[in-house]
C-alpha cells in the first residue's frame, strides 16, 4: 500500500428535514433540508480547495446522503472513477421509535430507556411492525437493498456494526489496500459503529462518540490499515 495516497474521507450526510425537525430518521427515506444542501456544496469546495481525489466514493441506499454526495462531487468537480451504493452503510433502523419526534418518544418510553437506546451499544428500540417495516423498506428495493424479509426491523448499534463491516472488508479495505482514496458518505450511527472498530474503542466509550454533519474527516492508513493520521478537513485547507 502507499503510504502517502491511501485515504479515507469519511463523511456524514448534511442536515435533512427531519433532523432539523429532530425526529428518528433511521431507514425512513427523507431528503436534504435547504441547509444540508447548502453543507454538502460546501463540502465539495473543501475537497477540491484542499487538493484531494479519489478512486471510489461509497455511500447508502438513502437518499440524504446519496445527495450529499451528488452535491458534494458536484461543486469538487474531478471525476471519481467508481460509486457504490449499499444499504449495508444505511443509518442505524430505529424500529418503532422510527418517524417520532425525540420529545414524544422519551413521553412515550420514558428518557431514560430511549437515552440508552440512542447512545448504548447492545440495546434495540422495539422493533417496527412487520407492515409499516415492509412499506419502509420497499421504497428502498432496488439493486442495493434485499428483500424487506431479509432485513432487520430494529438495531442495536452492536447490530449496525456488523452490518457494516463486510462492506468495509469487502470494498473499501481493498481499496486502501491498493493505495487508493475512498470517499464514504454514511450517516451519524453507520459511521459511529465503523470508528468503534477502526479505533477500537470499548462498548462503553461509545456512547461519547459524536458525528457531525457535514464536517469531513480525513484518515490516512498504515500497510496493517491501522489508523496512521486523521484530521479534520478544514487543517488541509489552505490558508489566505
Amino acid at each position: 500500500m502507499s503510504s502517502q495516497s491511501a485515504t479515507l474521507v469519511v463523511l456524514r450526510h448534511g442536515q435533512s428535514v427531519w433532523n432539523r425537525a429532530n425526529r428518528f430518521t433511521g431507514w425512513s427515506d427523507v431528503g436534504l433540508s435547504a441547509q444540508g444542501v447548502t453543507d454538502a456544496r460546501r463540502v465539495g469546495e473543501q475537497l477540491r480547495a484542499a487538493g484531494l481525489h479519489f478512486d471510489l466514493a461509497v455511500t447508502s441506499a438513502l437518499s440524504r446522503a446519496t445527495d450529499t454526495l451528488a452535491h458534494a462531487l458536484h461543486t469538487f468537480d474531478r471525476p471519481v472513477s467508481k460509486t457504490i451504493r449499499s444499504w449495508r452503510l444505511n443509518d442505524r433502523h430505529y424500529g418503532a421509535l422510527t418517524g417520532m419526534e425525540k420529545d414524544e418518544a422519551a413521553l412515550a418510553y420514558g428518557a431514560q430507556c430511549v437515552r440508552q437506546w440512542r447512545r448504548g451499544f447492545d440495546l434495540a428500540p422495539p422493533p417496527l411492525d412487520a407492515v409499516a417495516h415492509a412499506k419502509l423498506v420497499s421504497a428502498l428495493c432496488d439493486d442495493a437493498m434485499p428483500a424487506p424479509a431479509a432485513l432487520p426491523r430494529t438495531e442495536s448499534l452492536r447490530d449496525t456494526l456488523h452490518r457494516v463491516l463486510p462492506l468495509w472488508d469487502d470494498c473499501v479495505a481493498p481499496a486502501l489496500v491498493r493505495g487508493q482514496s475512498v470517499l464514504m458518505v454514511g450517516h451519524g450511527n453507520s459511521l459511529r459503529a465503523l470508528f468503534k472498530q477502526l479505533d477500537h474503542i470499548g462498548d462503553d466509550a461509545i456512547a461519547q462518540v459524536e458525528v457531525a454533519h457535514a464536517e469531513p474527516l480525513v484518515m490516512r492508513f498504515d500497510a496493517a490499515l491501522e489508523i496512521r493520521s486523521r484530521m479534520p478537513l478544514g487543517a488541509l485547507l489552505p490558508t489566505r
